[in-house]
């Protein structure tokens, strides 16, 4: 029996278009603050970059670029900003007769994500790994093109990138299931969340790998191999990114100089921050508040190396 029938809709199908009930968005709010809710629709989510937070199936998910859901009609959660933390989410909400008839081959393998209630559990989760995030957020633009413009064609364009997006789901949900030690991944998730939330929590302080498998209850070896099993990116990796997005928004946000916002997310050298910035970004932290922050002069970066 499915625990959150009680909990009132969120939103239900009459929001959908009746001739083709579906529909897709983008969030991006800093203030966003669901309430537990559910569909009478199926939802998918995917973090296409920053972090926020989803509650699902009873747990408090921290979520970051790559993370994958898709919610069937009946089962509760809610999606929550976490306090100074950027994200974006790209959400499509569809009723589950919108793919019938239009299954194929892959009808027995894709009809569980799309089943009301606690069945679909299992397959509401998912890390893409970074080989085809390029290709998710594809398709997602495609639907999102189609859906916005509106041209002729435009419901069966949509059916065919929503049934490729389930299909590459169903594939990476798949690879994993066939993974040496698949049985230990769902066991050992949790405990790698508790790793994930610390690194939330205490990304200006130093965090070796060591600190996060101690957190996980794990050897650093086997916590190394799981971490990345899991998000699909390393430990420090994780961090790194934890960090920069962090440094990012403390750039639009306030008028520290880069030597001060580096020290706050954890680097304690200005030219370890400005390497590791622009590797995730592209550009130095002095380009991005130019283009992003305010008018105070960054210091600290004048005559380095970048």
């Amino acid at each position: 029996m499915n625990e959150d029938l009680d909990l009132p809709l969120f939103q239900g199908r009459d929001e959908l278009n009746r001739d083709f009930p579906f529909k897709i968005f983008r969030y991006a709010s800093p203030l966003m603050k669901q309430s537990l809710h559910m569909h009478d629709y199926v939802q998918i989510a995917y973090v296409r970059q920053g972090m926020c937070n989803h509650q699902l199936l009873g747990k408090s998910l921290t979520v970051s670029q790559g993370d994958l859901f898709i919610i069937a009609p009946g089962n509760g959660h809610s999606i929550s900003a976490i306090e100074d933390q950027a994200f974006e989410l790209i959400m499509a909400d569809f009723l589950p007769e919108l793919l019938e008839g239009h299954l194929g081959p892959m009808e027995d393998y894709l009809k569980r994500y799309l089943t009301p209630g606690p069945a679909a559990a299992p397959y509401s989760w998912l890390h893409v790994g970074k080989h085809r995030q390029p290709l998710v957020l594809q398709l997602l633009q495609d639907m999102q093109d189609e859906y916005d413009h509106k041209e002729v064609g435009y419901e069966f364009a949509i059916r065919i990138s929503l049934l490729k997006l389930l299909t590459v789901a169903e594939r990476e949900y798949r690879a994993v299931r066939r993974s040496p030690g698949r049985q230990s991944v769902a066991a050992d998730r949790e405990p790698i969340e508790e790793a994930r939330r610390y690194v939330h929590d205490n990304y200006s302080q130093d965090i070796p790998l060591e600190h996060g498998a101690y957190i996980a209850n794990m050897a650093p070896a086997y916590f190394s191999h799981m971490f990345k099993h899991v998000t699909g990116q390393s430990f420090i990796d994780y961090v790194n990114e934890v960090r920069i997005e962090r440094a990012k928004e403390l750039i639009r946000r306030q008028s520290l100089t880069v030597t001060q916002i580096g020290f706050q997310v954890g680097y304690r050298h200005l030219s370890h921050f400005i390497r590791t910035f622009k590797k995730r970004t592209g550009i130095t932290p002095t380009e991005y508040k130019k283009t992003f922050g305010g008018s105070a002069e960054p210091i600290g970066e004048r005559g380095m190396n970048k």
